[in-house]
């Protein structure tokens, strides 16, 4: 599996980051989300699926790989 971000829709609240900084970090110029490592490993599913839920602007899906 792996994690996609809208950058149309994200506005920089970086929940994600905040949940799962292994995967997600913040662009420091428009400060939208940047996914680290869009294939992520099965250890962080959890954490990526909880940032994804906690997306206020419902940026982030997971797709299958």
């Amino acid at each position: 599996m792996k994690v996609v971000v809208n950058l149309e829709l994200c506005q920089g609240h970086a929940r994600c980051e905040d949940i799962c900084p292994e995967v997600f970090s913040t662009d420091a110029v428009e400060g939208k989300c940047v996914i680290e490592q869009p294939e992520f490993p099965a250890d962080l599913e959890e954490k990526v699926r909880l940032a994804v839920r906690n997306c206020p602007e419902g940026a982030l899906r997971i797709a299958k790989s």
